[in-house]
This record gives C-alpha cells, sequence and structure tokens, in this order.
C-alpha cells in the first residue's frame, strides 16, 4: 500500500508534489503512514460515525489521527500551489492504496481520457451485436495498449487482437495476464467468468475478486441480453476485472 492523493483537477506532477510533502510530514513526526492513516479511520468510525462496540480510540490513535490531518493539510496546500482557486477536497482526499496500477501509469499523459472512456466501453461491449473492429481499436487505447485512438487499418499494421471477434486471441491474452485464474466459457447463451484463485478461502464473498460478463454467480444479471458472442463475453468479463483501476482513489 501506498500514498494517494486525489483533487480534482490535479495534474500528475501537482499531485506527486502533494504526496511527497505528506511523506516529508510522516517522517519529521516519526510515524509510518500506515500506523497514521490507521489512527484516523479509527477515530472517523468512532467520532463520525459511532458505530457502536467499535471501542473508544486510544491516546496514541487520536495522536495518529492528528497527524494524519496535518499530513492532508500539507499534501492539499503543496498540490494546490499556485491555484487562483483553492478546491474543495473530499474527507479523504488523502488515503492509502495499492501501487497504481499498470493501466494507469502506463501512459500518464492519456489516463484521464482513459478512465473517462472506460464506463462507455463497457456499454458498448454490453449492447454491441457482433464484432466490431472500432471497438477492439478503442479497448487497445483505454487500456494503454497503444498511446492514441488509430484507424482498422493501423490495427492491422501493429497486429491489434480482435477482442469482440477471436475467442482464442482472447483466451490467450487473459490467461497470459492472469496466470493464476480459471477462465469459464459458457456458448448457449454466450457467458464469460473470471474466478479468483483464493475465493475458496475467503470467509467474506466480499473479498472475491471474481467477475462475469453476464449472469453472476448468484443468479443475478449485469445486462438484459448476453454478450453477442464469446469473445465480446470474455473480453467483458476481463474489462471488468479491471473496474476498480478506473475508479478514483479510495481507501
Amino acid at each position: 500500500m501506498e500514498l494517494r492523493l486525489h483533487i480534482e483537477g490535479a495534474a500528475p506532477e501537482e499531485i506527486a508534489r502533494g504526496v511527497e510533502a505528506a511523506q516529508a510530514v510522516f517522517d519529521q513526526e516519526g510515524i509510518a503512514a500506515d500506523v497514521a492513516a490507521s489512527g484516523a479511520f479509527a477515530v472517523y468510525i468512532r467520532d463520525v460515525k459511532g458505530f457502536p462496540g467499535s471501542g473508544e480510540p486510544s491516546e496514541s490513535q487520536r495522536m495518529a489521527a492528528d497527524v494524519w490531518l496535518k499530513a492532508k493539510s500539507a499534501a492539499c496546500k503543496a498540490c494546490c500551489a499556485g491555484w487562483q482557486e483553492q478546491p474543495v477536497v473530499d474527507r479523504w482526499a488523502l488515503c492509502m492504496g495499492p501501487t497504481e496500477p499498470t493501466v494507469k501509469t502506463v501512459n500518464p499523459a492519456t489516463w484521464p481520457e482513459r478512465q473517462r472512456l472506460y464506463p462507455e466501453i463497457i456499454t458498448r461491449l454490453e449492447t454491441a451485436t457482433g464484432p466490431d473492429r472500432r471497438l477492439d481499436l478503442d479497448i487497445c487505447y483505454v487500456m494503454g495498449w497503444i498511446n492514441e485512438p488509430g484507424t482498422p487499418q493501423e490495427a492491422a499494421e501493429l497486429g491489434l487482437p480482435y477482442l469482440t471477434a477471436n475467442l482464442a486471441e482472447v483466451a490467450d491474452l487473459t490467461r497470459k495476464s492472469l496466470k493464476d485464474w480459471t477462465v469459464e466459457i459458457d456458448l448457449d447463451p454466450c457467458d464469460a467468468r473470471i474466478l479468483d484463485p483464493e475465493r475458496e478461502t475467503y470467509e467474506d464473498e466480499l473479498d472475491d475478486r471474481s467477475v462475469a460478463a453476464w449472469r453472476y454467480f448468484d443468479g443475478r444479471t449485469y445486462m438484459e441480453k448476453p454478450p453477442a458472442n464469446t469473445a465480446i463475453a470474455l473480453t467483458l468479463a476481463a474489462m471488468r476485472l479491471q473496474g476498480d483501476s478506473f475508479l478514483p482513489q479510495a481507501w
């Protein structure tokens, strides 16, 4: 887990500057960022939510929470230095999170646009009536495999995969990138599932990262009709699995 900062409109270099300022506070105070975050969350749960049975935060947790707030303030100030208008900052603008996903870091300059397009890609896959080379290209762009949207001719020259037409190609890509995961394909109606390799060990089903293209394991469906073909189904499942990578930073 690493420090993350989310401020609407901030450039990558401004975010990096803010995170550096927050880390400087933790270094100065001699406390690890994750310890400070835990203290802040304990105080939040008790003082704001008032969850029964959560217990009173200890003195050390309250002190850690104070350091966290100090670090957040430093981060926001450093990030937004020189801005004409100070932004409205969310309570958890500074947070702890996993390492930035490759889909984001592969091309930071195009990330905001690719992040914006992700929900549209999901909708297009859900409603596609068959192979769609334009959609193939747009998926490659959103995933950061190409640096800018291209043409079908350019796709042929680059040898880009047929994500909405060639199940064997999609399956090969999926299994190579998710070596320990299990891929299941349904032919009639078309559907696909990608199963978390540790799903049987989880006590809480919410920890299970498994995904389905159309029909979830408990019978719920993501959409009215199943995917048009198996390549679309598996591509859709793989894109759903990437969903968290496209969300704003969070706890």
